[in-house]
């Protein structure tokens, strides 16, 4: 790469703080109403030809680009660049202030040779360990994502590929090639492909989460899937089994209780329509006898429905006691 052909440079530059400036070496006088256009740099600096792919900028083509090295030991200003391949037109770039040694990406045309096709793979995550500490659950959970990039080279000659491949912080890179460099927004993967034939990358990230849930909060299919887990010891299987053994008791005592209260609730509804009765009809009538020995034998059954009401809601405070203090002791790995 060349900049301002084989013309020596007409300047030299200075640092100023954080500014520079060109002082023209040697003055130039111009005619009334003329113009001049100046060399300032003319040295030779590095470039080097790659293709630049970043799924977010061209989804299917890279795009052909320079590594651009400023070696001309002076600070060059930004603007446009046109770039030539021998002496034909090649595209054209722009770039910024650039400092001496300071390197830069340029693209200034499609690559239209080389085809990439990223195909993306996620994995949902799984759990690698689980432990359980005074009846709440702790699980570190692994998720990984990835995408391969498959580049096919149509072109007569070997490209260099850089593959831009977003960075996730919250995301490793894990069993992928390292990056030939890594950008505050990118790693870029460089890929030689040869003339004619196709390669591929892929980039595999990975994080680690992990997760607190109460016991209490989970329904059996949540406890079950712990359970379920590889990662889980028979230790903590055990303890998860029996801490839904004393909760579905629990829950079936309680069950039972609704029952004898739905049952109490019907009964009592049905007095108030037998002391309606009562009243309505008279005393020694038959009606009377029947609707008093029912009206009895309704007060016998709701003794014995509170009775056992009362009984149940020992029992079930009794269950509920053992089943949270199982939860503050059960610890397990």
């Amino acid at each position: 790469l060349n900049l301002g052909g084989s013309v020596g440079s007409a300047a030299t530059a200075a640092k100023l703080g954080d500014f520079f400036q060109y002082a023209i070496d040697k003055p130039v006088s111009l005619p009334r109403q003329k113009s001049a256009l100046l060399p300032i740099v003319g040295k030779d600096v590095q470039g080097t030809r790659v293709s630049i792919y970043n799924e977010r900028t061209q989804a299917k083509f890279p795009l052909l680009g320079l590594r651009f090295k400023n070696t001309s030991g002076l600070h060059l200003m930004q603007g446009p660049i046109t770039v030539f391949e021998g002496s034909n037109y090649a595209g054209d770039a722009r770039i910024l202030d650039l400092q001496p040694n300071e390197e830069r990406l340029l693209s200034y045309a499609v690559d239209l040779g080389t085809e990439v096709n990223p195909v993306p793979a996620n994995n949902s995550g799984r759990i690698t360990h689980v432990r359980v500490v005074r009846g709440v659950v702790h699980t570190t959970n692994k998720q990984r994502q990835g995408k391969t990039y498959t580049l096919k080279n149509r072109n007569d000659a070997t490209r260099t590929v850089l593959v831009e491949h977003p960075v996730n912080n919250a995301f490793a890179l894990i069993e992928t090639a390292k990056p030939v460099e890594t950008a505050s927004d990118v790693y870029r993967f460089e890929l030689k492909v040869p003339a004619g034939e196709t390669k591929a990358l892929t980039v595999t990230e990975e994080r680690t989460f992990g997760e607190t849930i109460s016991i209490n909060s989970r329904d059996d299919g949540g406890i079950r899937f712990f359970m379920s887990q590889p990662s889980a010891s028979q230790a903590v299987k055990a303890g998860l089994q029996k801490a839904m053994d004393l909760r579905n008791a629990t829950a079936k005592t309680t069950r039972e209780i609704q029952e004898l209260q739905r049952q109490l609730n019907v009964i009592t509804t049905d007095q108030a329509r037998l002391r309606a009765n009562i009243r309505e009809v008279p005393m020694n009538s038959p009606p009377y006898k029947r609707y008093l020995v029912k009206f009895e034998q309704q007060e016998t059954q709701i003794e014995k429905y509170q009775a056992d009401v009362k009984r149940l809601q020992g029992v079930e405070h009794t269950q509920q006691k053992a089943f949270d203090d199982f939860l503050a002791g059960f610890s397990a790995e």
